[in-house]
């Protein structure tokens, strides 16, 4: 089996941990092909990382303007070709272009019969309205239903995607991720709800420290992640507001689940512990809280190793369950953190081997094994 796969905006949050997750975990599936990358102009970042690539793996570049070409090969950068070249050189496409610049690569992937992999920004409406309108991409039943259809999360409907065959899917966002694996697990209690607010990491280093603390910015309704995860999850209601905050940590989502009759704190942590890539984090470890999210980030990152680097790929959720009783219902209040560097990419992942036809029943496991992604309870009682 052999299918090269292609980055647009290789050096971005997620698509840069995207390309090296995809390069163990075609490797462990035994699936031969080129890890192509779409340069644009030579700026520190894009060379720093690049090299990365070739160190670690060995990427084929091309060049998006071929007026850049020298200056990357003055850095040491062979150039495989231009940018029609990179699409013709690419089985599998995924676009991690900022929001609202995806359309011409979207565009030239599907041209060129690429399987295009968007990320959950994508707004895929008006990428299907601008592609329309341009004309240059036959707009079949086929494509119109891959452009309607719910979002691309693996752990759930993998085997529906196989079956649609799809041109195009869309993944979940960071935070829809995070949504939807706590779905998957809570949904054998029963569950019909779920509401409350994510803070929604809005800080990195380099500006956090212009921005006060007390800089909020709560969302007037409901956010889009928890109707993307309702997309996946038809039976479970959501309404869940993102606000931003000034933090550099990953979001953390304070979440009310419903559930009919009396399920119980203990009942969803069992739940959650089996789940792939949910993690749950004792409050009380021999004495210690648990209780800041850096805290449980620093005993996180610094006790785990991984093959290629100590992201956080898991949903790692607090033991500390509040049960509420109203009226037949019981409400399990819940926290929760999602790394958005990182959540997505599993997922982002398994676009890539669905594109490839890897079948349905081995395609987890391969995946969190070549990852080292982890589910169960920190930290004596997790497996892979």
């Amino acid at each position: 089996m052999k299918s090269n796969a292609g980055f647009v905006g290789f050096d971005g949050t997620e698509n840069k941990r995207t390309l090296l997750a995809l390069a163990l975990v075609k490797k462990a599936a035994g699936i031969e092909g080129d890890l192509n990358v779409l340069l644009r102009k030579p700026h520190g970042r894009a060379l720093t990382i690049v090299s990365k690539f070739n160190r670690l793996f060995g990427v084929k570049a091309f060049v998006s303007d071929t007026a850049d070409k020298v200056k990357w090969e003055k850095a040491g950068v062979k150039i495989e070709g231009g940018y029609d070249d990179f699409f013709a050189a690419s089985n599998f496409l995924m676009v991690g272009a900022p929001g609202d610049e995806e359309l011409p690569y979207v565009e030239a992937g599907l041209s060129h019969g690429c399987f295009v992999s968007l990320m959950g920004g994508a707004d895929r409406p008006e990428l299907l309205k601008g592609l329309t309108e341009s004309g240059k991409v036959k707009i079949s039943d086929e494509l119109k239903a891959d452009f309607a259809r719910e979002f691309f999360f693996g752990l759930e409907n993998y085997e529906m995607f196989q079956k649609a065959k799809p041109r195009l899917v869309q993944c979940t966002s960071c935070n829809t991720t995070g949504l939807s694996r706590l779905a998957l697990a809570a949904r054998p209690l029963g569950l019909t709800a779920v509401l409350g607010n994510i803070d929604r990491r809005h800080g990195d280093p380099h500006t956090v420290v212009k921005a006060s603390p007390s800089a909020i910015q709560f969302g007037k309704g409901a956010g889009h992640q928890g109707t993307d995860a309702g997309t996946v999850f038809e039976e479970v209601k959501f309404a869940v507001r993102a606000s931003k905050v000034p933090t550099t940590v990953p979001h953390t989502n304070f979440l009310n689940l419903v559930f009919p009759g009396s399920v119980t704190p203990a009942q969803l942590v069992e739940q959650l512990a089996k789940t792939r890539e949910v993690v749950v984090m004792p409050y009380q470890d021999e004495g210690k809280k648990h209780d800041w999210t850096s805290e449980i980030l620093e005993a996180f990152l610094s006790a785990v190793e991984r093959p290629i680097s100590p992201e956080i790929f898991e949903l790692i959720v607090s033991d500390a369950i509040i049960p509420f009783k109203l009226g037949d219902n019981t409400i399990l209040q819940t926290v929760s953190m999602v790394e958005q560097m990182s959540i997505a990419v599993p997922n982002h992942v398994e676009s890539y081997l669905l594109s490839a036809g890897y079948p349905a029943a081995d395609v987890h496991s391969l995946v969190d094994k070549s990852l080292g992604v982890m589910h169960g309870i920190w930290p004596d009682k997790l497996a892979c």
